[in-house]
């Protein structure tokens, strides 16, 4: 299934903001939740590609995608 058929739940918008500060605004956005909601973070802050799969590893959260070409700032996350 191609990402853009997903239906994502949420929006955060963490662009322009260093770390913690997108992954503060995932966490604080994931709590307030439903378990399988899909959550769509955009960051441009390169500390972002690691710190946002850890987060969802250590948390049993799904990491849908990372960013790509066709979606240079953009994670999708499931909550578990």
């Amino acid at each position: 299934m191609d990402n853009d058929e997903l239906t994502i739940s949420t929006s955060v918008n963490g662009l322009g903001l260093t770390c913690p500060e997108p992954l503060m605004l995932l966490r604080k956005c994931v709590r307030e939740s439903n378990s399988g909601d899909l959550i769509a973070l955009f960051s441009d802050d390169p500390v972002s590609l690691r710190d946002v799969p850890a987060f969802c590893e250590f948390m049993h959260h799904t990491l849908v995608s990372l960013p790509d070409a066709e979606h240079p700032h953009r994670f999708l996350i499931r909550k578990g």
